[in-house]
């Protein structure tokens, strides 16, 4: 039924990737002229014609799509009928033996959603257990549960990937997709929090020796190499926390700070807008309704993580600050986790 399939996964610490892998296996045995790209800031590159396939793989960033797959789908040529599939990697754990399935929530659909809108034929969706790597919020899985997941997520897969490359549909996750609409919410703060201040909880301890690994593994390229005498790194705005930095460092020295996220939660609450709207700007009455106060603090809130940031930044020079920053670090503690046999350079390579 097709003759071509296209592959983008977006991936940090190599779990999509091993879920686009195991489609593409299944499309070279049919015969099919397979493609596979890694999602990063360059426009993916698609000739849309209905004789080929279009799959698209992703993490879940706090039940829904990551930013970063939103904007390319939304970039995306128009589709004209070309058939897409949607796969979902989902934070699947296990402890003690008992494996806790993860949940996607709206991941799948919102996606789905948008290739719809760009004139794309949906033919799947469907949400896979791969293990968690969040790992700025807990230790990363040991190798036997890592792999006992990913061993019984390869078949689902596959299984998908079969039904789907004979012409057929395959739609999963519905209820996942109804307690995903009903955190929505938090889905919509998570997107903003990402943006704004969970990428300004990263740090480089004393333990950053300046390789640039995780500036290579970054696929929004949101960490710049920046210092006056010795070049550390630095994230921006535009990380969307998926963790490559931080489980691909080979020298463990990316962290995340707990004292930045309670300073940060203490400068986010002080009430500025408020402040400033009543006591040093008059807003005149228009017809418009704008709310100025969430626009006030929204900036405030921009200014003074950003400038508290650079702060740290700059003083991470002191070996003893940046010493004792790391000690008091919950992951410093932590084991880190990435795909097995996915690398750097694997994943640089597509």
């Amino acid at each position: 039924m097709f003759e071509k399939v296209y592959i983008f996964f977006m991936t940090g610490t190599g779990n999509s990737y091993k879920v686009a892998e195991w489609f593409a296996e299944v499309a070279t045995v049919l015969g099919l002229q397979t493609k596979m790209q890694r999602i990063k800031t360059d426009k993916l590159l698609i000739e849309a014609d209905e004789n080929r396939m279009c799959v698209f793989t992703m993490p879940t960033h706090g039940f829904t799509a990551p930013w970063l797959m939103i904007k390319q789908i939304i970039h995306l040529p128009r589709g004209n009928g070309m058939s897409a599939v949607v796969l979902a990697s989902r934070a699947g754990t296990r402890i003690k033996g008992v494996s806790l399935p993860g949940m996607e929530g709206t991941a799948g659909y919102v996606v789905a959603c948008l290739l719809l809108i760009k004139g794309y034929k949906v033919r799947g969706v469907m949400g896979i257990d791969m293990p968690s790597n969040w790992t700025a919020v807990h230790w990363g899985l040991s190798k036997e549960n890592a792999e006992f997941i990913i061993a019984a997520a390869e078949p689902k897969v596959k299984h998908f990937a079969k039904v789907i490359l004979a012409g057929q549909v395959y739609f999963d996750g519905v209820v996942p997709l109804l307690v995903g609409l009903w955190l929505a919410p938090i889905s919509f703060m998570y997107l903003i929090m990402a943006q704004l201040i969970l990428s300004k909880l990263f740090f480089a301890s004393d333990r950053c020796i300046g390789c640039g690994v995780c500036v290579t593994s970054c696929p929004k390229h949101a960490i710049i190499m920046k210092g006056i005498t010795k070049k550390r790194p630095y994230w921006t705005y535009s990380c969307d926390s998926c963790m490559a930095c931080m489980n691909y460092c080979p020298h463990n020295a990316v962290e995340v700070s707990p004292l930045l996220a309670l300073l940060f939660y203490y400068l986010t609450a002080v009430p500025i807008s408020t402040y400033v709207l009543h006591h040093i700007v008059t807003v005149p009455d228009i017809w418009i309704p704008i709310d100025w106060e969430f626009i006030v603090q929204y900036i405030y809130i921009l200014t003074s993580v950003f400038l508290v940031y650079l702060l740290l930044h700059t003083t991470l020079g002191w070996r003893l600050f940046s010493v004792m920053l790391r000690r008091l670090s919950h992951t410093h503690y932590f084991r880190r986790y990435h795909a097995p046999d996915v690398t750097v350079r694997k994943l640089n390579e597509k």
